[in-house]
């Protein structure tokens, strides 16, 4: 598990500094909300995605209503709205991440070292040590790490990015906020990438490290000496378990909210998706249907990763009470 965050670390931690950030030496996570050392971060979050990439959306589609600017292509269109959507969906998590991020930082440290201290007095392997989620995991990140070259050139070329239609509306020719268009182009898509394998990392990893810590739990109190002491005082036992309870409810707030706008972005994209294939089948190119696979594959294998191991958090909830 911590190779995959030391892949993050090591290929998507660059440039800006966000509040959350893994930390390779002590191997966990830090949070920083310092104006200085995060003003490349906050300028992204406000201005890029917040200003330029939601609000230019957001003006570009009002022009296609009112008819002020030029029509686009429904290809344009969908487009701007996807964009509108995941623009909108970074924005709000990276602002959950300034109101909640510190204390879901720091009850995720605590059941990490809680994890590491049971594992070192058990002796045993966890079992996510035998997953292939670990080592699929990194590769998922490098992925990612490469992505925003693709989508920075697709919108340079082909047009696709707000602030190129905004300048056109406004007919500006000075080459400063041209310059500025390239900048945000470049560095927008890297802070999504980043953010989509930060909260794939977190989401996945929380309920893994959850679930092993309760197994480690049952295994501790499931010998013949804790037995016997158990039978005598279950405080042991319940005061454990009441610590994780307490570390679960201190992330709460920015597991439910993140989860909250990620299912939100998902299922607005999925109407947007079956509405513009019915609606345009016949106007839209076929490479444009390449994202229809992608998607599929990518929501099978969270669900196939995510289920299983709540469904075992659960029973070894049952198990340790």
């Amino acid at each position: 598990m911590l190779h995959a965050f030391d892949t993050y670390s090591k290929w998507m931690q660059h440039f800006t500094s966000p509040p959350i950030k893994w930390c390779l030496k002590s191997r966990k996570f830090l949070f920083t909300v310092r104006p200085r050392k995060n003003f490349l971060w906050y300028f992204h979050t406000f201005v890029g995605l917040g200003f330029c990439s939601a609000g230019g959306a957001v003006v570009i589609l009002l022009s296609q209503i009112f008819d002020s600017y030029p029509p686009l292509t429904v290809a344009h269109i969908f487009l701007l709205v996807v964009v509108l959507c995941t623009a909108g969906t970074g924005f709000a998590i990276n602002l959950g991440m300034i109101l909640y991020g510190r204390e879901c930082v720091e009850g995720w440290n605590v059941l990490l070292e809680m994890h590491a201290k049971l594992q070192r007095r058990g002796g045993r392997h966890p079992p996510s040590k035998k997953s292939l989620v670990w080592r699929i995991l990194p590769a998922f990140v490098w992925a990612l790490s490469s992505y925003p070259f693709v989508f920075s050139l697709a919108a340079i070329f082909f047009k696709l990015d707000p602030p190129y239609h905004i300048l056109a509306i406004l007919n500006i020719t000075h080459p400063l906020p041209h310059i500025f268009r390239f900048y945000i182009v470049c560095t927008i898509p890297a802070e999504l990438c980043r953010l989509l394998a930060f909260i794939a990392l977190f989401s996945i990893s929380t309920p893994i490290l959850l679930r092993d810590t309760l197994i480690l739990l049952i295994r501790e109190n499931s010998t013949p000496v804790a037995a016997i002491v158990g039978r005598i005082s279950c405080t042991r036992a319940i005061s454990q378990y009441r610590q994780v309870q307490i570390v679960m409810l201190s992330m709460e707030e920015f597991l439910g909210y993140s989860c909250f706008f990620v299912q939100a972005l998902a299922l607005l994209n999925s109407i947007l998706y079956n509405f513009v294939s019915l609606k345009f089948y016949a106007t839209l190119p076929i490479w444009f249907y390449a994202i229809f696979p992608s998607m599929a594959v990518m929501t099978l294998v969270i669900i196939h990763v995510l289920m299983p191991g709540l469904h075992v958090v659960l029973d070894n909830s049952k198990k340790l009470l």
